[in-house]
């Protein structure tokens, strides 16, 4: 009687261990009705960081300067790509639900940045190449 009681609670603490592993997986989020697609959703986080690094690069003495300003960005990156505040808030958050998924759409924008990056390093190299007396002139 002994043995089968040790074994009724084996089985018992065995499903415990179950359900509790279940329950701290995440669940997969479902993807909203107005999902931004993959491509989309790089384009638009591309223009975002680039908008905040402006931001930050401004050094407003205000907090308040630096969040109006940035919403406007923002909101022009919104209206470029025709999308709404939620639509991308939920976007965000259905991308966020899938690590691997998330890491796919920020190569993206990492590849997009490096390649901005590639095109303003050789515009400033070639600039550099004109004579100084060219270089002082105003557009």
């Amino acid at each position: 009687m002994n043995a089968q009681l040790c074994s009724q609670f084996r089985i018992g603490l065995l499903f415990l261990l179950l359900a509790l592993l279940e329950a701290c997986q995440t669940p997969v989020a479902e993807a909203p009705e107005n999902l931004i697609p993959e491509a989309k959703m790089a384009q638009i986080l591309t223009e975002i960081h680039l908008a905040e690094a402006r931001v930050t690069k401004l050094n407003r003495i205000s907090q308040d300067s630096n969040t109006l300003i940035y919403k406007h960005l923002e909101k022009q990156i919104f209206r470029k790509y025709q999308v709404d505040t939620a639509a991308y808030s939920k976007s965000y958050t259905y991308y966020s639900s899938d690590p691997e998924q998330l890491a796919e759409i920020y190569k993206k924008v990492t590849e997009a940045l490096e390649r901005r990056k590639k095109t303003t390093d050789t515009s400033s190299v070639k600039k550099s190449k004109l004579p100084t007396r060219l270089k002082n002139l105003t557009k």
